[in-house]
């Protein structure tokens, strides 16, 4: 499961669902022994239907809408328990769990929103059934009030705290601490999903590799931080020449890549060539120093080289070996390239 579905949500949802299964079998036999057939029936679909969602939720890959299928029903139903004229009257303490629930199993903003909704709802049962015939005072009915907003405030204070630090978790998780970039644990689940994408509008996906061209030097003579320096250059270079729909990933050490969601060969090369030049005429300078700085490049293009990141990477990866071999600071991006580079070594 990606971090972006958090993982209690759907461990929450099959106990809740087992919850509502036996508890609904339960109630429907003490109903039916209460004359309240309408009510323990209902209740009986309701403990069938929340035991066959459980298999359905074990395995699907869209939690989200099969946990709005559960909990929409789920809370109306207890809507309908709550307004049966035979209904025990403790059968409002359930409220109570409708702010915790709606917040851990839909977050923030769908929480707040359904929260509200099946709250206010209970709150016009509750009051035309027991307050307006004068069966509760009215410090009961502010004690009952007062207690449930407070349940709600926190259920929406601590998913709200979890949610952003949730984000941040992700954040570092996905990014490289020093450019911002994306990492290479994001890489292969982002190409794997482009490439199926571009496939279904019938267009390709190119990458690009990028190794900078004696780095290594630039650390030995100036320093790690101004390797670092030479980093964070390079990153913003890169962002300076894609789309906003394109993906730029630090792979460690000098090695960078864009992802170029519907580019063909051709697209990928200019992206290329545009981060070349970037990198070449940048003025990256330590101190007052003006350096030197280049890159070497191989593209790669889905279909023609390949439909898996296995595939791209090692085609990507042979051409820019290959521009290192030619005299680095080019694009290679064909076999025909590869064929008539120039023998030298590589840094």
């Amino acid at each position: 499961m990606s971090l972006r579905e958090p993982l209690h949500r759907r461990t929450l949802i099959k106990i809740l669902l087992l919850i509502t299964g036996v508890s609904g079998v339960i109630f429907f036999a003490l109903n039916m022994s209460r004359g309240l057939y309408v009510l323990g029936t209902v209740e009986l679909i309701v403990a069938a239907y929340s035991l066959l969602l459980y298999r359905v939720v074990s395995r699907t890959e869209h939690l989200d809408k099969w946990i709005l299928a559960y909990l929409i029903p789920f809370l109306t139903t207890m809507m309908f328990a709550l307004a049966q004229p035979g209904a025990s009257d403790t059968i409002f303490v359930w409220v109570f769990l409708i702010p915790q629930i709606s917040y851990l199993l839909t977050g923030v903003g769908r929480g707040f929103v359904i929260t509200a909704f099946y709250l206010f709802t209970a709150a016009c049962i509750f009051l035309y059934r027991f307050y307006s015939s004068g069966v509760i005072s009215p410090v009961s009915v502010a004690n009952i009030v007062i207690c449930a907003v407070a349940i709600w405030s926190f259920a929406h204070h601590y998913e709200h705290g979890r949610e952003r630090y949730s984000r941040k978790l992700l954040h570092f998780a996905e990014r490289d601490s020093l450019t911002g970039l994306l990492n290479r644990m994001r890489l292969a689940e982002l190409v794997e999903s482009e490439i199926r994408n571009a496939r279904a509008r019938q267009q390709s996906v190119a990458i690009v590799l990028l190794d900078l061209d004696y780095f290594k030097t630039v650390n030995d003579r100036y320093g790690h931080p101004a390797g670092d320096e030479a980093l964070i250059f390079t990153a913003e270079k890169l962002q300076s020449v894609v789309r906003r729909t394109d993906y730029i990933f630090r792979l460690g050490g000098e090695e960078f890549c864009i992802l170029l969601p519907g580019a063909d060969l051709n697209a990928g090369r200019e992206v290329a060539e545009s981060a070349r030049r970037a990198l070449e005429q940048g003025d990256f300078h330590i101190g007052e120093l003006d350096v030197p700085f280049t890159g070497s490049f191989g593209v790669a293009v889905s279909g023609r080289d390949g439909d898996s990141l296995i595939d791209l990477y090692h085609a990507a990866d042979q051409r820019l070996y290959a521009a290192k071999h030619a005299g680095r600071n080019r694009v290679v991006s064909d076999e025909m390239e590869l064929m008539f580079s120039v023998a030298e070594p590589a840094d």
